[in-house]
């Protein structure tokens, strides 16, 4: 058999990963049918061609319309502190009747 030297249209990736987080991904996509090497390359190929990384905190480019440095700053900060990195200043109600108050409060 002879080889026509057509290179691969495919480049491999390689990565090393603590066993313990390789074996925490084995289970998690296990349960979704895939192994851990089918759903990196799913994900990548997902990335690639949204043209964006989820790691990116926010798209603004794909608003319509201008977003404000005032607004951007704002989002960027809410998510922050959702993703942890900032302390959370929500309010948080501890029973039903207190946030039935509160949504009375704030949606008149």
């Amino acid at each position: 058999m002879t080889t026509t030297g057509h290179k691969s249209k495919n480049k491999l990736v390689q990565l090393k990963l603590p066993v313990d987080v390789k074996n925490k991904l084995d289970d998690i996509f296990a349960k979704d049918g895939t192994t851990t090497p089918q759903a990196l390359k799913m994900i990548a190929t997902q990335i690639a061609n949204r043209g964006f990384s989820p790691f990116t905190t926010l798209h603004y480019e794909q608003y319509s319309e201008p977003v404000s440095a005032e607004l951007e700053a704002k989002l960027r900060e809410d998510e922050l502190k959702i993703m942890g990195y900032l302390p959370d200043d929500a309010d948080e109600f501890t029973d039903e009747q207190s946030l039935n108050q509160a949504f009375e409060k704030n949606l008149k």
